[in-house]
C-alpha cells in the first residue's frame, strides 16, 4: 500500500527567511538593549528624530523595535512554507516602505524611525531580498513517475473497485 504523500518538495523559503528573522531580530534586541537606542522620542508626521549609532547604523528605540517587529514575524512565519513566503512578503513591502519613506524624510520614517543612509540601506536590501524569497518556489517535490502503482482502493466498506474490474474482465 502506498502511502499518501502530501510533501512537494523543499522550500526554498524558509530557511533563509529564518535567518534573516533571527539577524534582524537580534540586531533590534542588542540596539535596544546595549546600543543606547532607547529613546523613544517621536515627531510623528512633520518632525525629525535622531538616534544613536549602533554598529553604523541609526537607531532609536522604534527602529529597534521595528527590527524586533520584523525579525519575530519572520521567524513566527518561517516554519511553514506559506507562512514564510506571506510574512517575507509583509516584512519586505514593510522595510522597503521604511526605508523610502526616510529617504524621502532625509533622517526618519514618518517622524518616528531614526534612520541614516545605511539604515535606509539595510532595509531596502532587506526588503527586496525578502520580496525575492517570497517568489521562490518548492523544489524536489514528487513526480507522477514516482508514484507506485499497486494502491489500496478500498472504500469504508472494504469494497475494492479493482477487484470488480477484474471480475468483470474475467467473466468476458
Amino acid at each position: 500500500m502506498a502511502q499518501n504523500n502530501n510533501h512537494k518538495g523543499v522550500s526554498l523559503a524558509k530557511g533563509p527567511v529564518l535567518i534573516i528573522g533571527l539577524a534582524l531580530l537580534a540586531f533590534g534586541i542588542l540596539a535596544l538593549l546595549i546600543g543606547g537606542a532607547h529613546g523613544f522620542t517621536a515627531k510623528p508626521l512633520s518632525g525629525a528624530v535622531s538616534g544613536k549609532q549602533f554598529l553604523g547604523l541609526e537607531v532609536n528605540g522604534w527602529s529597534s523595535l521595528l527590527f524586533i517587529g520584523a525579525g519575530a514575524l519572520l521567524v513566527f512565519g518561517s516554519p511553514l512554507h506559506w507562512g514564510a513566503k506571506l510574512m517575507s512578503m509583509v516584512v519586505g513591502i514593510g522595510l522597503i516602505a521604511a526605508a523610502v519613506l526616510a529617504y524621502l524624510n532625509n533622517d526618519s520614517a514618518l517622524g518616528i524611525f531614526a534612520a541614516n543612509g545605511l539604515t535606509e540601506l539595510v532595509w531596502l536590501a532587506a526588503g527586496a531580498l525578502l520580496l525575492l524569497l517570497a517568489l521562490l518556489p518548492r523544489v524536489g517535490g514528487a513526480k507522477r513517475d514516482d508514484v507506485e502503482e499497486d494502491y489500496d482502493d478500498r472504500d469504508k466498506h472494504g469494497f475494492s473497485a479493482k477487484r470488480v474490474v477484474a471480475r468483470e474482465e474475467a467473466t468476458r
